[in-house]
């Protein structure tokens, strides 16, 4: 694997409230049989999560791909070094994508890929917000890894060659970015999900309602030749 060190990350967040918008910029009510998000809105917590990661290109872990699928390939570390816990997405979650043209395994490296504002490729670990006002009953989730105060985490994400992007389905989720990858982009940035842990369950997940969550980037990288071709 071809990798490139960028250096760490730093997110801060203030908590405003769990009543509040999200930091995806929606006020997601709590789905069925779920319980409701703690009322924050009289403390403030600031995250202090960082994010280390290597970028370069490479091939998937598992069997889910063909042999020789090759992409672009991250290694990172989060690290919390806030009082509190957090959580950290550690996947694409598994719901309905708009369609690519070729079959998406499932797997704990896989992510979205999309247009950032700043013209690179975002390869992603995250939870869309619900389309419109989020009351159609359906509770969505994105498996996640709980971190303790002082605890780290590694872990590694894929994205398959030549590029296209993969963004959950319109009708369900608001998807950020155009409808197409830039076709001049010339680097790309991995990206993950954070967010305050509310407790409230003992198998950690990113709900679409969770309140505040955050978007640790790295760096952005050079793309490999040809990354943008076919799509």
């Amino acid at each position: 694997m071809r990798r490139i060190r960028l250096a760490p990350v730093v997110a801060a967040l203030a908590v405003a409230g769990a009543c509040g918008p999200d930091a995806s910029g929606d006020d997601q009510p709590a789905g069925p049989d779920e319980p409701d998000a703690p009322d924050a809105s009289e403390t403030t917590v600031e995250l202090d999560v960082t994010l280390d990661a290597e970028l370069g290109t490479g091939s998937p872990s598992g069997t889910a791909y063909p042999p020789e699928a090759q992409g672009l390939v991250a290694e990172y570390t989060v690290t919390n070094n806030t009082e509190g816990p957090v959580l950290v997405a550690e996947r694409r979650p598994d719901v309905a994508t708009v369609d690519v043209g070729i079959p998406l395994p499932d797997t704990a490296e896989s992510t979205w890929v999309y247009a950032g504002d700043d013209g690179t490729v975002r390869v992603t670990k995250e939870m869309f917000p619900v389309a419109g006002d989020g009351t159609n009953g359906q509770a969505y989730t994105v498996p996640a890894r709980r971190l303790a105060s002082g605890e780290s985490m590694t872990a590694r994400a894929f994205a398959l060659t030549p590029l296209r992007r993969i963004v959950a389905h319109p009708d369900a989720f608001d998807v950020p970015g155009p409808s197409e990858l830039p076709a001049d982009a010339t680097q790309w940035r991995f990206c993950v999900q954070v967010a305050p842990d509310p407790g409230t369950r003992d198998e950690p997940a990113i709900f679409d309602y969770t309140p505040d969550r955050q978007l640790l980037c790295s760096d952005a990288a050079s793309l490999p030749s040809g990354a943008l071709a076919d799509r």
